[in-house]
Parts: structure tokens; C-alpha cells; sequence
């Protein structure tokens, strides 16, 4: 036990070094020092690294990088501000959906950043304080990255769990409307909450009246119908597999792998906007969106083959079930403690799920109880470090938006998706 102890507090401290140094590119990285140390010096046997995960998170990145090269990220973000713009004075409850709507389709949270502004200066601008909008449209924002099938930790999470029968219409059918039903609940709590708060007129000075037309190419509107399409058919075809061809091999059938077909379809989108629409392939590859993916790709592929190597270990895991796992047994709940404590620290959903989620499953957690408490990996409000939240309370010229003002809605969203998704799994 000691042992193994030691071995998850070097390959603890090596990855928050990472995280802290380098981001999640130096998380990343620094994983695999410590998969260095735990072959060479405690000479654990080595795991399989997680290749089919690190090739559909690419593949999502460069279809995403495509989209934003070719101007259809800021084409969805325009369509965005005008549905926020329109209801005004229940802005609290359009913003968080139309986030999550939006990070849903496009598989990245950038598109959140550019709408806080936006988010912001309406509700100002219409005299409701906008802190329940703003704190609520950064947790959907978060929530909306594990409902996504173009979002790489959704993609982690459902290559993790298909081994064990997880299918995408199994996840979506319990995720999906338990976080949208969970966003709406806490959505009209701060509603109510703050109508009770009086609005401080005074800081209706500090927006100018101003109304800026921005126009958007044939190419970026094309673009981004193709992108939407792309993850429709992802969708479809996870829902109905009976559409998928099939081929004779060895005298079976067999069907195209959900992996594959992820990984078809992103760059399919990237191949009409390079061979169509001209988008340039350097273009592509200098944006945000691929940088990220470069990152989570990283981190999958670093945490998840150390993650896999010290809790996969013949001798550790008699260690892990003797222990952790007897409590687990009689206390499956334990395993929230468990990824909350984790998210809190690390912060990135697909590094937490590659050090939680693959201990979970060896000591025998059932992949449902996972998929219920999925969304403990976005409990990273508690120490402020996310872009999202602290642009959210730097927006808020009422001074209201704290970065601990996030910690008490968001156990509250979390707790609702929980008992949501508990719910709907009485029923599937």
C-alpha cells in the first residue's frame, strides 16, 4: 500500500507541476516523465497508450480548426448574440441554453468566451444584473463539453466506457437532457434571486450605445452548415447503427467502429473546407482550436497511459481492491469525493476523467454510475483559474461577480444532473 501511495504521489506532483509550468500542454508532457518513473525505477508493465482516443480528439481539432479558419465560428457566434439580444429581460435563462446549444454543435468552449461580452452589456444594458447570466452560461458552457459528441472529452470518456457495452445513445440518453433539465433549474433559481437584488443604474454609463453590423462570407456560412451536418451524422448513425453499411469479413458481418466513424466525419468536414471552400491548411493549423486539441490530446495520451500503467498494475490493483475497492463496494458514492477532489485540483475534464475514470472501472465501478456522475469532471469552479470564469467576473460592471460566487451553483447544477441522471436510469 505504501507503495503504491508513493507512486500515485509522484505521478500526482508530476502532472500538477506540468499543469502549473506548462498548462495543459506541460500536464501533458510531464505525464509521461512520470510514465518514465514508474517503468524504469518502480518497473510497473507498461499499459497500452490510448492511440484511438488521441486520433479522434485530432481529428476533432482539425475539423474545428477548419470551421474557425473558414469564419464559421464567428458566423455561430453572430447567430448567438442575436437570440441573446432578443430576450433581454430573461436573459438569465436564454444565455445559459443558447451557450449550451452552441458549445453542444461546435465541441468547444471558446464560443463561450466570445459571448460573455455580449451576455454582459445586454443584461446591463436592459437593467438586470448580470451575474445569475454569467454564472450560469459559464457552468453550461462547461456542462454542454460533456453532452458533445464534437467535443473531445466526450469522446474520452465514451472510448473509455464502450469496452464495457456504452454505447453513444446510452450516454447521450442519460447526460443530455439530465444537464439541459439540470441548466434550466438553476437557471430559474438566480432568476428569482435576482429580482430580489436592486440594479445599480450607475453602471449604465459605462456602455455606449453602439450597433455594429458584421457581415459573414458565402464560405463561412457553407462551412459551418457542412461542421453541423458532419456531427448530425455522428449523431444518427450513433443512434440508429442499423444505417451503417456492413461488410463480410471471415465470414462475419461487421459494421464500422463509433471511433472510425467520429474520426470519418470530422475530417470530412476539413476536407470540404480545404478542397472546397480553399481554407489553407496553415491557416487551419495556427488556430486556437487546434492548439487545444494538441493539448487534450496530450493529456489523454499522457495521463491515460500513466493512469492506466500505476492503476492497471497486477500488484497494484490486489492493493486497490483490498482498500479502495471494498469501500467503493459498499459506497459507490465515494467515487464523487473521489473525481470532485480531482477536478478541483487539475481542472481540465479529459485529464481528470484519464486519472479517475480508468481507476473507477478497474475496481469494478459500473460504467452507468460513471455516466451519471460525469459531469463531477467539470468541478473546477472552486479554485478560479478557468478563462471563462474569471472573464465572466471581470464583464460584471456591478462588482457582484466574485470568483467563489460560482461555488454554490455549481455543486448545485452538479447535484441536479446527478439526481436527474440517477432518475432516467431507472428507466433505460
Amino acid at each position: 500500500m505504501v507503495l503504491l501511495l508513493i507512486e500515485i504521489l509522484i505521478m500526482s506532483c508530476t502532472i500538477i507541476l506540468g499543469l502549473v509550468k506548462g498548462g495543459t500542454l506541460g500536464s501533458g508532457v510531464a505525464s509521461v516523465v512520470a510514465l518514465f518513473i514508474m517503468l524504469f525505477i518502480f518497473h510497473l508493465p507498461p499499459s497500452s497508450p490510448p492511440v484511438t482516443a488521441v486520433l479522434i480528439i485530432i481529428s476533432i481539432g482539425i475539423a474545428s480548426g477548419a470551421l474557425q479558419a473558414s469564419g464559421g465560428m464567428d458566423y455561430m457566434i453572430s447567430i448567438a448574440t442575436k437570440i441573446i439580444r432578443r430576450f433581454p429581460k430573461i436573459i438569465t435563462l436564454v444565455a445559459p441554453l443558447v451557450c449550451f446549444i452552441f458549445v453542444f454543435g461546435m465541441g468547444t468552449a471558446m464560443i463561450s468566451l466570445s459571448l460573455e461580452p455580449i451576455i454582459a452589456e445586454t443584461a446591463t444594458k436592459s437593467k438586470v444584473n448580470p451575474k445569475g447570466a454569467l454564472i450560469s452560461s459559464v457552468l453550461a458552457s462547461n456542462m454542454a463539453l460533456l453532452c458533445s459528441p464534437a467535443s473531445s472529452s466526450t469522446a474520452f470518456v465514451i472510448m473509455l466506457l464502450m469496452p464495457f457495452g456504452v454505447s453513444l445513445v446510452t450516454y447521450l440518453g442519460i447526460v443530455l437532457p439530465s444537464t439541459l433539465a439540470a441548466i434550466v433549474i438553476l437557471s430559474l433559481i438566480l432568476m428569482i434571486l435576482e429580482k430580489k437584488t436592486p440594479f445599480d443604474e450607475s453602471v449604465l454609463k459605462e456602455y455606449k450605445t453602439s450597433a455594429t453590423v458584421t457581415s459573414h462570407s458565402k464560405s463561412a456560412k457553407y462551412s459551418t452548415f457542412v461542421f453541423l451536418g458532419c456531427v448530425f451524422c455522428i449523431i444518427l448513425f450513433g443512434l440508429m447503427p442499423d444505417l451503417l453499411p456492413q461488410y463480410k469479413v471471415e465470414d462475419k458481418l461487421v459494421k464500422i467502429a463509433a471511433s472510425d466513424l467520429v474520426q470519418m466525419f470530422m475530417y470530412l468536414s476539413a476536407a470540404i473546407n480545404i478542397l472546397v471552400f480553399r481554407v489553407k491548411s496553415k491557416t487551419i493549423l495556427a488556430t486556437d482550436a487546434v492548439r487545444n486539441a494538441l493539448g487534450a490530446a496530450l493529456i489523454v495520451l499522457g495521463l491515460g497511459w500513466v493512469g492506466a500503467t500505476v492503476f492497471g498494475s497486477p500488484g497494484n490493483q490486489v492493493v486497490l481492491q483490498t482498500t479502495i475497492g471494498q469501500i467503493l463496494q459498499s459506497n459507490p458514492w465515494v467515487i464523487i469525493l473521489i473525481c470532485g477532489f480531482v477536478a478541483m485540483i487539475v481542472g481540465a475534464q479529459t485529464a481528470v476523467a484519464a486519472i479517475v475514470f480508468p481507476l473507477a472501472l478497474s475496481l469494478n465501478i459500473s460504467p452507468i454510475t460513471l455516466i451519471i456522475i460525469v459531469q463531477c469532471l467539470n468541478i473546477n469552479f472552486i479554485i478560479p483559474a478557468q478563462p471563462t470564469l474569471l472573464l465572466a467576473c471581470e464583464l460584471d460592471k456591478t462588482g457582484r461577480t466574485k470568483p467563489f460566487s460560482f461555488i454554490i451553483p455549481g455543486f448545485a447544477i452538479t447535484a441536479f444532473s446527478i439526481i436527474l441522471s440517477y432518475g432516467l436510469t431507472l428507466f433505460i
